[in-house]
C-alpha cells in the first residue's frame, strides 16, 4: 500500500523556496488578519459566556443554519480565514449543540479548537496559512529519521500487553464516574484517578524517576495529566503519546448528572496509553530520549488541554520530536485493524508506525483516511509544527455508533478489549523505537525475530 504523499507542516519556512508571488500572497493574509482588530466589526471583546473558536467552513455553516440565534440577532461573524478554517466566536453554550451537529451531519469529521484570545485565534490562522503556502518550505525538521530496529524492547514490552489490563481501565473510567465531562467535578475526579493509576505504575515498577502531574489550564477546571520518564542521553528531546480524557453527551453542559460514560470515547484511548506506559515501566526499559504520557482535558469542547499544553512547547522552544494520538481504539468496525489519519498529521511519522504495523502485528490490516480540521489532539501540535500522528480504530461512518450517548459502554464493545490491544501494542513499540537509538543488543544477531532492514545502518546521534 502506498504511503500517504500529504502533509500540513508549520515550521518557519526557508525563504530561499518562496517564491516572490507567495511571499506577496503571504503578506496579504497576514494584512488581512492583522486587520481583525477590537474596532473590526463582530471582532471586539468577547462578552464573558462567549469564546474565539477556529472550525471549518462546513463546521461555520452548521454554527449558522443549526445553532439558537444570538441573543443580538447577529450571526456568527467572519473574522480571518485560510483555506477552509475560519476564525470567528460563539457563545460558550453553544459549543455542545455545534460538537453534536458535526457530529451529526458531518459524521464525526472535523471539529473546531478553542482559543483564550482573539489574538491566540489569529495566530492559528497565521500558521494555517503559512502551511497553505508553503508545503514544502514548512516542512518540519523536528521528526528524525526513525527506523525498525528494537525488537526484543518491543517483545519486552509490546508483547506484555494485557487485555485485562486494558479492560478494567476502560471499565473504571467509563462506570465509577458518571460522566468525565471537562466542567464538572467528575472530569476532575477522573483526571485526579489516572494520575494514581500511572503513579501506581511507576510505584509498582520501582521507577522513583517518572514524574506524574497534575497540569491546570486557564480554559477549563479539568486538568491534564502528564507522565515523564527522562531520557538518559537526550532528555532534551521529546516524545509524546496521549488521549483525551473528558467525556460528553448532548446536555452535559447543563447537568452534572448527566449520564456519559464515554468507554469508546475515549476511556478506549486512555486505556490503550497506560497500558503501554504500564509494560514499558516494568520492562526496566531505560529511554534515551524524553518519555511523556498525557491525558488532555476538554477535548470534547475545542481541543483546550492539549491546545494549552502544545502553545506553552512552543512558546518554550520544547523538542518535541514525535506525538501520537489514540483517540477511540475499542470498536472493531472495519475490515482494516488501524486506520491512520492522513491530514494534519506528518507523513513521515505516520508511516513509520505504519513499519511498525507491518513488522510487529504482520496480521493486521491498516489504511488511511482524512479527519479534517480540529478533530483530535494531535491537531494541536501539528498546527505548532510538531510532528504528530493519530490511529483511530476504523474508518469513519464504520466507527463506534455509540459514541456521545449513555450507549458507549463496555458491554457495547462486546465486554472485550481485543482491538484496543492492537493499538496498545502499536502504541508500546512506537515508545521503545522512538526513544532508544542504538540497535538492539539482547538478541545475539539481527536475523532472531522480524524482518528489519535497518539493523545493519549506522544510528548516529541527531
Amino acid at each position: 500500500m502506498s504511503r500517504l504523499a500529504r502533509t500540513q507542516a508549520t515550521t518557519a519556512p526557508d525563504d530561499r523556496h518562496v517564491s516572490k508571488g507567495a511571499r506577496f500572497a503571504l503578506l496579504a493574509v497576514l494584512v488581512f488578519v492583522a486587520s481583525v482588530a477590537p474596532g473590526h466589526a463582530g471582532a471586539g471583546p468577547a462578552s464573558p459566556d462567549e469564546v474565539w473558536v477556529t472550525l471549518e467552513r462546513d463546521a461555520f455553516d452548521l454554527s449558522r443554519r443549526a445553532l439558537p440565534v444570538r441573543a443580538d440577532g447577529a450571526s456568527p461573524p467572519r473574522l480571518a480565514e485560510s483555506g477552509d478554517v475560519l476564525l470567528t466566536r460563539l457563545p460558550e453554550a453553544w459549543l455542545e449543540p455545534l460538537a453534536e451537529a458535526i457530529h451529526r451531519e458531518l459524521g464525526h469529521r472535523g471539529g473546531f479548537v478553542v482559543h483564550p484570545t482573539l489574538e491566540a485565534g489569529r495566530e492559528e490562522i497565521e500558521r494555517l496559512e503559512r502551511a497553505r503556502l508553503f508545503p514544502e518550505a514548512w516542512e518540519t525538521p523536528r521528526t528524525p529519521a526513525f527506523a525498525v530496529g528494537q525488537p526484543s524492547w518491543v517483545a519486552a514490552t509490546a508483547g506484555a500487553v494485557g487485555e485485562a489490563e486494558i479492560l478494567d481501565t476502560m471499565t473504571a473510567l467509563s462506570t465509577e464516574f458518571v460522566n468525565r465531562y471537562h466542567a464538572h467535578a467528575t472530569g476532575s475526579s477522573a483526571a485526579a484517578w489516572i494520575r494514581d493509576l500511572w503513579s501506581g505504575y511507576a510505584t509498582a515498577a520501582g521507577r522513583p524517576e517518572v514524574v506524574v502531574e497534575l497540569v491546570a489550564h486557564a480554559t477549563t477546571p479539568q486538568p491534564s495529566v502528564v507522565l515523564t520518564l527522562p531520557g538518559t542521553t537526550f532528555p532534551d528531546q521529546i516524545v509524546i503519546l496521549g488521549g483525551h480524557e473528558d467525556s460528553t453527551v448532548s446536555g452535559c453542559s447543563v447537568n452534572p448528572s448527566c449520564v456519559a460514560p464515554g468507554a469508546d470515547d475515549n476511556a478506549s484511548g486512555i486505556a490503550t496509553i497506560s497500558e503501554a506506559i504500564r509494560v514499558l515501566l516494568a520492562s526496566g526499559l531505560q529511554p534515551q530520549r524524553t518519555i511523556q504520557v498525557m491525558a488532555y482535558a476538554a477535548e470534547e469542547v475545542g481541543l483546550r488541554g492539549s491546545a494549552a499544553i502544545a502553545q506553552a512547547y512552543l512558546d518554550a522552544g520544547t523538542n518535541v520530536v514525535a506525538v501520537l494520538q489514540q483517540d477511540m481504539t475499542g470498536y472493531y468496525g472495519s475490515a482494516e485493524d488501524v486506520v491512520f489519519i492522513s491530514d494534519y498529521t506528518n507523513a513521515d511519522l505516520t508511516a513509520f508506525l505504519a513499519d511498525l504495523v507491518e513488522t510487529y502485528q504482520p496480521g493486521l490490516l491498516w489504511t488511511t483516511t482524512e479527519c479534517n480540521y480540529g478533530c483530535s489532539d494531535h491537531a494541536s501540535w501539528h498546527t505548532r509544527g510538531y510532528p504528530a500522528s493519530f490511529a483511530f480504530e476504523s474508518r469513519f461512518g464504520e466507527h463506534d455508533p455509540y459514541i456521545h450517548s449513555a450507549d458507549d459502554t463496555v458491554a457495547n464493545l462486546g465486554s472485550s478489549a481485543a482491538h484496543a490491544a492492537k493499538f496498545a501494542r502499536l502504541s508500546a513499540a512506537y515508545l521503545a523505537e522512538t526513544t532508544l537509538l542504538h540497535p538492539d543488543t539482547l538478541l545475539a544477531d539481527g536475523f532472531e525475530r522480524g524482518t528489519l532492514s535497518a539493523w545493519t545502518a549506522l544510528v548516529q546521534e541527531p
